[in-house]
């Protein structure tokens, strides 16, 4: 008996396992399948699914065939059931595929948002009307929007979710937000700060208080992954200060809902302050101690620095890299001395093998020819690598004002002792036909237009055609430039104008040409030697104000102008660093024929960065003119000043030395200095405020707002605002200016349009 109840037993539990694992179908293997069908579909087509099942008609039915047709429709992911079941029919077995759809999301309705859109929270949410539908992604959502509001300071917010099924198997969500009021950061406060401020403190965080503008900045909102940073940020900058033990603790969070707000306490223990007490480095054949030593700006008993040892260590591998070793690896490390508050500091180096310029590759020039872009190269394929070389090629090719970018990487060569170097530039557009308009009290309309080719046939060759018209002048000039003619050092120039200008006093009209070479004679350094004749015409001088250098007439000047430039700025269009320095001379008549005179200017620009993208700039220029001989300075080479590019908020009228008419004759000395704060918001519009002063000396008539000679003391001054920008026409600018030293009769400032790149 008890043998025959464990046999039953053994047979009911092997019929459990078998129909446990066999998979829900009631297919059987055999017969000829007739008819292959979907049932209990309503958004999948049947054609969807059919795609995707291998039992065909006319084929015998396989068990396992049919095993992994359910597998397949499965991994469209929009059933949660599928079964198969089979009955015989006139044409061979029916198979029926019976599937169960997971509900898909219908609408989604946002109730209750007021203080947030709802495409904002639209944005964060994974719950999209067509999509699977998934009870977890409730809570997903719920989650999200609770994290949107937190990041826009809304900490009581509340959210209810609410699904309903329609007959179509959709399911629609209705979501009702209850967001509560804004609670904003009241104060943060640190605990155990005895040596650091805590004023210097907090101006590490990006975590602030709320202000009187917070409205404008946002600030005062508590972000959790933010203010985690600014943990990191407070230990950096602690470390940066000699703590390098400092722990800065979890912040405590203290919401207070009665009052709406939230208050931040930031735990630290600080510590002791180190210094350094030895600096060591191991020197090689390529660098001695004394050299490493010189690139590391910490010293003996300054205050332990890490962000100071770190930009110390990048030094020192550029001076590698600048002599070939492009892999150098150079580690700092440390000994602490607890007892004594101290750091030893040591630099180890791996300067790794010497490597050289492999294959330098050109890419995206589809216009600019390959040579024209590289003898821009300080570098030559086969010659040892060097870091500041490839820098400065990069400011080079930068310089050419060809491109809108121009990126420049390095990668290991064929050979383990090469690096190739490949250049990628976007071309920019160095063609335009420029027509534009502008407004000044004394020029009233301002019309300028112009043709010019910056890069023409992809050669670097520049020609241009311009013009500029107002009340007072009218200007035609042509300019043809080859910066290295016949692909030599030398640059090449030709030029032809008729300039008829309004000087108030007297009208001239210039009419001439001239040629232009220059050869760079070091990276910075640029000499060049120009010639330029013209006829000149005054007129429109009044009888009763004629003299000996005024006066209606026709003269010739023939001139040879050497001059010298060393610029080191790191843009010409946009420079936020370096210096630009002109020294030109003007010798006319003589040997030359014309006039007898000579003209001597120094020009010098200083740009630097000052916090943040801001950038300061300074501009001055002494200039003095004389005839000699039996000659005079004629008029017409008399200095005057006013303007968008000379002294701001003043015009021509205004400056100098003036007849008894109280029109302007200019001078023979000026005198100019200009002070910009700069703000580039993009890579080509910038803003600026400005302070100006400047004034035009010599003898005449009426010399109240001036004297004869320089006067640091007689200078015309004014302060004021403008934009620069690149346009499709080239550099623009917008300026007012207003005056500080008005004097009687004179506008309180002026409006300025300009085109072309300042100082």
């Amino acid at each position: 008996m008890m043998m025959k109840f464990r046999q039953i037993f053994l047979l009911i539990s092997l019929v459990i396992l078998v129909f446990a694992f066999a998979p829900e179908t009631h297919a059987q293997d055999g017969g000829l399948v007739g008819s292959v069908k979907i049932q209990g579909n309503k958004r999948v087509d049947d054609s969807t699914i059919l795609y995707y099942i291998k039992t065909r008609e006319g084929e015998p039915l396989s068990r396992n065939q049919i095993r992994k047709d359910i597998e397949q429709i499965y991994n469209l992911g929009q059933f949660k059931d599928i079964r198969v079941e089979t009955q015989g029919g006139l044409d061979g077995l029916e198979v029926v595929f019976i599937v169960e759809e997971i509900p898909s999301i219908g609408d989604v309705v946002l109730r209750g948002n007021d203080k947030l859109s709802d495409d904002e929270i639209r944005e964060k949410l994974a719950l999209k009307r067509g999509t699977t539908f998934q009870e977890y992604m409730i809570q997903e959502a719920k989650e999200a929007i609770k994290l949107l509001y937190h990041e826009k300071g809304f900490f009581f917010v509340e959210t209810s979710i609410d699904t309903k099924k329609s007959a179509d198997n959709l399911t629609n969500i209705n979501i009702r937000i209850r967001e509560g009021e804004k609670v904003r950061i009241k104060n943060i406060r640190f605990v155990g700060n005895k040596s650091l401020a805590a004023d210097d403190l907090k101006e590490q965080m990006e975590t602030k208080a709320e202000t009187w503008f917070s409205f404008l900045d946002d600030s005062g909102i508590y972000k959790k992954d933010i203010l985690k940073l600014d943990m990191f940020r407070l230990e950096g900058f602690y470390h940066d200060n000699g703590y390098i033990r400092v722990r800065v603790l979890e912040p405590k969070i203290g919401v207070n809902k009665k009052d709406k707000e939230i208050n931040i306490i930031v735990p630290i223990e600080e510590g002791p302050q180190y210094r350094v007490r030895k600096i060591s480095a191991q020197p090689d054949e390529t660098l001695t101690e004394e050299e490493i030593l010189k690139a590391i700006k910490i010293k003996v008993k300054d205050v332990y620095n890490v962000s100071g040892v770190r930009a110390d260590i990048l030094n020192i591998t550029e001076l590698y890299s600048q002599r070939g070793y492009a892999y150098a690896d150079v580690n700092p490390v440390t000994k602490i001395n607890d007892d004594s508050r101290t750091v030893d500091l040591s630099v180890a180096i791996d300067k790794g093998r010497k490597v050289y310029v492999g294959e330098i590759s050109l890419l995206g020039n589809t216009r600019t020819l390959d040579n024209v872009i590289r003898r821009e190269f300080r570098l030559k394929e086969g010659e040892v690598f060097d870091s500041e070389k490839l820098k400065r090629s990069k400011q080079r090719i930068n310089n050419l004002q060809f491109f809108e970018d121009v990126k420049i990487d390095t990668r290991r060569g064929r050979d383990s002792d090469l690096i190739d170097i490949v250049t990628t530039v976007t071309e920019r557009p160095t063609g335009s036909v420029s027509v534009g308009a502008g407004f000044s009290s004394v020029e009233n309309f301002i019309f300028t237009a112009g043709i010019s080719q910056d890069n023409f046939l992809g050669r670097g060759q520049k020609v241009v055609f311009s013009t500029s018209l107002s009340s007072i002048k009218s200007d035609f000039n042509l300019s043809l430039t080859d910066p290295r003619i016949f692909d030599t050092e030398i640059l090449m120039g030709i030029d032809a104008f008729n300039r008829k200008s309004d000087f108030f006093s007297f009208s001239s009209r210039n009419t001439g040409g001239g040629l232009r070479f220059g050869k760079a004679i070091t990276e910075y350094d640029w000499v060049g030697l120009n010639y330029r004749f013209e006829d000149v015409e005054i007129t429109d001088v009044d009888p009763g104000q004629e003299t000996s250098h005024l006066k209606n007439e026709k003269r010739i000047t023939s001139r040879i102008s050497p001059t010298f430039i060393r610029d080191t700025r790191d843009n010409f269009l946009n420079p936020s660093t370096g210096w630009r320095h002109v020294v030109r001379f003007d010798l006319a008549g003589g040997v030359f024929g014309g006039a007898n005179f000579h003209k001597m200017s120094y020009e010098t620009s200083y740009y630097r960065p000052l916090i943040g993208k801001l950038v300061g700039m300074l501009h001055g220029q002494i200039a003095w003119a004389d005839g000699y001989g039996d000659g005079k300075l004629p008029s017409f080479e008399r200095y005057f000043l006013g303007g968008p590019s000379s002294l701001r908020g003043y015009t021509i009228r205004d400056i100098g030395p003036r007849d008894s008419a109280g029109d302007p004759i200019g001078g023979n000395q000026s005198l100019l200095i200009n002070a910009e704060l700069q703000y580039p918001f993009t890579k080509g519009f910038r803003g600026f405020v400005f302070y100006d002063r400047g004034n035009v000396y010599g003898g005449g008539p009426d010399i109240r707002t001036t004297t004869t000679t320089w006067d640091l003391l007689e200078m015309r001054d004014s302060i004021g605002a403008g934009v620069r920008f690149l346009s499709p026409f080239g550099p623009v600018g917008f300026a007012y200016g207003l005056k500080l030293d008005q004097a009687d009769g004179e506008n309180p400032g002026e409006f300025h349009f300009s085109a072309g790149s300042a100082f």
